[in-house]
């Protein structure tokens, strides 16, 4: 009986050209994919953070009209003295919170003596300042 050594009946093996060529196509290839995937991760990040500072800077809103909206404390109480800069947030070591109150009269510019009327802006800010959230409120003294 005869053996069929034919190529259809032969098993070729992996030349040296063969890898080389894989090398080289994975060495193209695969630093924009490790990038892509590296970029990726960073920017599910961001949605993260943001979230994180969007609650810090509503938290430290609510109590300066908790304390504004107090018998004990109202108007005078909203101060910048009253909330010291947090360098980093307690509990949160890549943000900073700050808060900054300026007097305003009523047609809402900047003024140096009260009105009547403060601008109380929050503002949080991470990543080394390089993103931050803020909001900002009116409060009058009525």
């Amino acid at each position: 009986m005869a053996v069929d050594r034919t190529a259809k009946g032969k098993r070729g093996a992996t030349t040296i050209i063969e890898v080389v060529m894989a090398i080289v196509i994975l060495s193209i290839a695969l630093p924009p994919l490790i990038s892509s995937f590296v970029d990726a991760s960073k920017q599910s990040i961001l949605p993260a953070n943001s979230a994180i500072a969007s609650f810090l800077v509503t938290e430290r809103m609510e109590e300066i009209i908790a304390r504004r909206y107090r018998a004990t404390d109202g108007y005078a109480a909203v101060s910048t003295a009253n909330y010291p800069n947090e360098t980093p947030v307690t509990g949160f070591p890549r943000f900073n919170r700050s808060v900054s109150v300026t007097f305003t009269d009523a047609a809402l510019n900047t003024v140096g003596s009260d009105q009547g009327y403060k601008n109380v802006r929050v503002t949080v800010t991470w990543n080394s300042g390089a993103n931050e959230i803020r909001i900002e409120r009116l409060f009058a003294d009525f």
